[in-house]
C-alpha cells in the first residue's frame, strides 16, 4: 500500500513541475507514446507493475480518439496475466496554455489466461490525468485508470507515459 502511495505522489509532482514549457497542450493530430506504473487487481489484493503502449488522435484541441495495449501485469506468483486492447474517447480541459486535465472513457478487450485456461470479456474502462506539453513533439502524462471487472473485479493503473506528436 505504501508504494502505491509514493507512485500517486511521483506522477503528480512529476506533472506538476514539469509546466514549465510554453508548448500548446492538446495539438489536433496524432501522436504515439509508451507508459509505465503499476496495477491494483480487487479481487486478487495484489499489486503488480504495469506497462502500456498507444496511439491516437486529437481531433480538436479538446476531444481525441486513443487506441492502446495494456499489460495490467502477472499475478498470483507469476501464474495468472491480464492484459488487452483499450478503445477510447478522450476529452481535454485546458488548464494553462501548455497542461491539460484529461478526462478517459471507452472499452476494454481483456484477457487473464493462466498456464491452462483463458478468459475474455469486454469491459468500461475509465480514468482521468494531467497532459503536460514539454514541447510541440512532446508531452508527459500521469493518469489513473480504472478497467472495470476484468474477471470478476476492477483493476486501477497509475501510469506515467511520454507521446510523440507529428
Amino acid at each position: 500500500m505504501q508504494q502505491k502511495k509514493y507512485v500517486k505522489a511521483i506522477l503528480i509532482a512529476t506533472s506538476l513541475s514539469l509546466s514549465i514549457s510554453i508548448a500548446q497542450a492538446a495539438q489536433p493530430g496524432p501522436y504515439v507514446g509508451a507508459g509505465i506504473g503499476q496495477s491494483d487487481d480487487e479481487i486478487l489484493h495484489e499489486t503488480e507493475s504495469a506497462y502500456k503502449f498507444f496511439g491516437g488522435i486529437n481531433l480538436t484541441e479538446h476531444i481525441g480518439l486513443e487506441l492502446s495495449y495494456v499489460d495490467l501485469g502477472t499475478f498470483a506468483n507469476g501464474q495468472l496475466s491480464q492484459d488487452g486492447v483499450a478503445y477510447e474517447v478522450i476529452g481535454y480541459l485546458p488548464l494553462d496554455s501548455n497542461i491539460d486535465l484529461f478526462g478517459r472513457a471507452g472499452f476494454y478487450d481483456w484477457e487473464v489466461s493462466d498456464e491452462f485456461n483463458s478468459l475474455t470479456g469486454t469491459e468500461p474502462t475509465f480514468g482521468f490525468g494531467l497532459n503536460v506539453q514539454m514541447n510541440p513533439k512532446l508531452s508527459v502524462r500521469g493518469e489513473y485508470q480504472i478497467f472495470t471487472e476484468v474477471d470478476g473485479g476492477d483493476v486501477e493503473m497509475y501510469s506515467a507515459s511520454l507521446s510523440l506528436h507529428f
